[in-house]
């Protein structure tokens, strides 16, 4: 059996590489982006003004002005007014507001008293020079990259977008992805079920995270451990679905029949079982038209171990996403785990006075206990070597979509 860090690296080169298309900037939340977006002019535009109050030229100031009678008013959105006298003049000035030409200055409304157009600086006033203004250029200069290829597109990027005219933007294709549950066992979440039957209830869990990660066409199926209609089922799939995700079928049971079914159709076996627990039996392949097919084991925790700990981060390099800053916590409690491999253990969240950010190790009753998957926020991963991983220790965690 290969490790987890070597599944990465097998699935990460293998997979194809999604293509990218021109999509409206309405459209484009949550996908990734394939080209850098650059400022199409000097930002700000202008120097901008980012208090109210009035405008004078710093020179008057400092020969001893203290009272300025006010010539005009700037607001935002219009060509600013000259000043015409700089040794007394002063223009009132509206935050957003395009710096008057002859200003260099801004005294807020809270350090004035003002009469009519008559305008006295309080005596207490602070005043330098340059003061609360937003120079020209000093955000970005004009094509400057302003956005990264391969960023998630998120509102502050999309505002972003807006900001430099960019009504559309090259993102990444999202494969649509079938979703194949395995088992006699199974029905629907509706049905009546006997006490050795189960509702089929990982696929909703695999839709979900998908469809919460920005893949917009997620579909569901079922079949019977029957390898004839299985492979009937995925034959279809393969040409129907940029993605295929099975769950259940996988092991080595007489009734397993995946592996064989996509063996059929000419997958080509990438691996099969990772040195960890819980998710050893899973399968990962390539079809012959070069689409990714996951098979997951079927027990739920399993499932969605192997969902979130290998395959939304390999689809999101396929998109040519940047990858996802390493995020790692610290134990709240010690957790013994003794067989030689990587462990996944469902924890929650909790955060000490001091900001550190802990997590709670929850027990699950083996990899079919998806009851206790309703308090978690996520799990931890523990490296194969101990026995015994300590209170404090940190530990990677990944956190359920």
């Amino acid at each position: 059996m290969i490790t987890p860090k070597e599944a990465e690296q097998f699935i990460a080169t293998h997979l194809p590489r999604f293509p990218a298309r021109e999509t409206p900037l309405a459209q484009a939340h949550g996908q990734v982006l394939r080209e850098t977006v650059t400022a199409d002019r000097d930002l700000p535009s202008y120097d901008r003004i980012t208090m109210d109050g009035v405008a004078i030229h710093f020179e008057a100031w400092q020969t001893g002005c203290r009272t300025f009678h006010m010539e005009a008013t700037a607001a935002a959105g219009a060509e600013a007014p000259a000043l015409t006298d700089p040794a007394n003049g002063c223009v009132q000035v509206m935050t957003g507001a395009m710096l008057p030409r002859g200003t260099d200055t801004i005294i807020p409304y809270e350090a004035l008293e003002i009469n009519d157009q008559r305008v006295r600086v309080r005596d207490d006033a602070e005043v330098a020079p340059l003061q609360h203004l937003h120079s020209k250029g000093s955000d970005r200069r004009k094509g400057e990259t302003i956005l990264e290829e391969g960023l998630v597109l998120r509102g502050p990027h999309v505002s972003v977008a807006a900001a430099v005219g960019r009504s559309t933007l090259s993102v990444a294709v999202r494969p649509t992805v079938a979703i194949i549950s395995t088992g006699d066992e199974l029905k629907d979440v509706e049905d009546e079920v006997e006490p050795f039957q189960i509702r089929s209830a990982n696929d909703r869990g695999i839709r979900a995270a998908l469809l919460n990660t920005g893949y917009a066409q997620v579909d569901a199926f079922r079949v019977k451990d029957n390898l004839e209609q299985t492979e009937t089922l995925l034959a279809r799939l393969l040409t129907d679905y940029g993605a295929l995700l099975l769950t259940g079928g996988v092991s080595m049971g007489k009734r397993d029949f995946v592996p064989a079914a996509l063996s059929n159709l000419g997958v080509e076996n990438i691996f099969h079982k990772i040195r960890q627990k819980p998710g050893k039996p899973m399968w990962f392949g390539i079809s012959k038209d070069r689409k990714p097919v996951f098979a997951l084991p079927g027990n739920t925790v399993s499932t969605l171990v192997c969902l979130h700990r290998y395959v939304l981060p390999a689809l999101e390099t396929a998109l040519q996403a940047s990858a996802r800053p390493r995020v790692m916590v610290r134990l709240k409690e010690a957790i013994r785990f003794t067989p030689p491999l990587t462990g996944f253990v469902p924890v929650r969240l909790e955060w000490n006075p001091d900001g550190h950010c802990l997590a709670l190790p929850l027990e699950t009753n083996t990899s079919g206990d998806f009851a206790s998957l309703g308090a978690s926020d996520g799990f931890v991963e523990l490296p194969e070597g101990k026995d015994v991983y300590p209170a404090g220790e940190p530990v990677d965690y990944v956190a359920w979509s």
